[in-house]
């Protein structure tokens, strides 16, 4: 039985591996921002629980998490609204040409 249990564990532990090397050489997906926000809230949850449970590992892991996942969220949007705002002055300056500026209004 004992070496039935070990054969299963390897075998199970060879599959994990070969999944997670294999996986890695595939692009991941790019995360939305509104993907980034809800994985920060979710996190800020478990650090909540954590606080409320008195579970001090739970809450400074969360906290941690919930840090990284605001800060990966904050630079997410903050490129979003770049990349938006250089697609509308692109297509002012492709329509209305060398005098764009005069009918391009800034954020509305």
């Amino acid at each position: 039985m004992k070496n039935k249990n070990r054969w299963i564990g390897l075998s199970v532990v060879t599959a994990m591996t070969a999944t997670t090397f294999g996986l890695g050489a595939i692009a991941p997906a790019e995360a939305s921002t509104k993907g980034r926000r809800n994985t920060a809230i979710g996190l800020g949850a478990v650090t909540a629980y954590g606080l409320l449970k008195k579970n001090k590992k739970v809450a400074i892991i969360g906290g941690v998490g919930t840090a990284v996942a605001y800060n990966r969220y904050s630079k997410k949007k903050k490129w979003q609204k770049r990349t938006t705002e250089a697609r509308r002055q692109a297509w002012y300056q492709q329509r209305y040409g060398r005098n764009w500026r005069a009918y391009y209004r800034p954020g509305s």
